[in-house]
């Protein structure tokens, strides 16, 4: 009689949620990006918020909810109820440094979300002010290297690509810098410009724009080969630093427990946006790349990267003290 009635509350919870997929969305959904509007994260959430509007028939409104490294907005939407209306644009500082950089989470990132898909993947690109007298990576070392300690590096908060990226080129080229954490990559940008902090790695799409109107000198790009966007940027091996090799990341998620259909339909939306010729070239030409994953695949690859930038948290004793 309790398997019958486990059975028959099985089957009646996933009627309920079949039902709930097929008139699914009938109102707006929020995306929430948990840095200041501007930054690498929001320029792709925007672009994908309007792709998925045109496609859903419902508006997809992007609010920002920006503080402590993405921590605000991951425990919004982790708090939030699991009905697919609430859904979280996270990146990989977002999921895989801020386990070890915040111990004390009031949320458990593995466990309170259900990855939807990957949306992007971005080789960074490292830039110093149009003012600094450096033409190369090279020459940018033996400054630093000259002054010890005296140069800055800026992010776009603690925990983020950008500030693990500065912290890694530290480690493997044994110089010193200041970490300069931001509230989001546009303000950090705009003290680089400004000549108050000298370095910043950060995503192409977010940097491309200064370097573009000359505010800004692109000394490497962080991936595998040179970005179609700034074809005369020489690669971090080019640049003599073979194991600096970065990408960052974005994808969608959302509160744990909402039903697999709805994240499924999910999934399919994001996927058919990203194969969009409009979508897919705008976001090639601003130096990111378009690289869905689905969901169990997507759960997967953020457990790689935890591992991964764990392990250069812990080497390199990365921390917000």
């Amino acid at each position: 009689m309790r398997l019958l009635h486990s059975l028959f509350a099985a089957s009646l919870l996933a009627f309920a949620q079949f039902g709930a997929a097929q008139s699914y969305p009938d109102k707006p959904i929020q995306l929430i990006v948990g840095f200041p509007p501007g930054g690498g994260v929001d320029i792709v959430a925007r672009q994908l918020a309007d792709k998925l509007s045109e496609q859903l028939g419902q508006r997809v409104v992007v609010e920002n909810k920006a503080g402590a490294a993405g921590n605000v907005a991951m425990e919004y939407v982790a708090r939030a109820k699991p009905d697919g209306y609430t859904l979280l644009m996270g990146n990989l500082g977002m999921l895989t440094a801020n386990p070890s950089l915040y111990p004390k989470l009031p949320f458990d990132p593995g466990q309170d979300f259900a990855p939807i898909a990957r949306v992007v993947v971005t080789p960074l690109v490292a830039v110093v002010p149009a003012s600094l007298q450096v033409q190369d990576m090279t020459q940018f070392l033996a400054l630093a290297r000259a002054k010890p300690g005296e140069l800055n590096f800026g992010s776009g908060g603690n925990g983020n690509i950008n500030h693990l990226a500065g912290e890694l080129l530290k480690l493997q080229t044994t110089t010193q810098m200041q970490h300069v954490p931001y509230k989001g990559s546009a303000p950090a940008l705009a003290d680089l410009v400004g000549g108050r902090i000298q370095l910043m790695i950060d995503g192409g799409n977010v940097v491309q724009p200064f370097i573009k109107d000359g505010r800004a000198r692109a000394l490497m790009v962080t991936g595998e080969a040179r970005s179609p966007a700034l074809p005369d940027v020489p690669t971090s091996k080019e640049a003599g630093l073979p194991q600096f090799v970065i990408y960052g990341w974005q994808g969608v998620l959302a509160p744990a427990a909402t039903p697999q259909p709805i994240v499924d339909r999910l999934a399919e939306e994001i996927r058919k946006a990203l194969e969009s010729p409009d979508l897919k070239n705008r976001l090639s030409a601003q130096g990111t790349e378009p690289a869905y994953l689905p969901p169990l695949e997507f759960r997967s690859y953020i457990s790689r990267e935890l591992k991964r930038w764990t392990a250069v948290i812990r080497t390199a004793k990365i921390t917000l003290d």
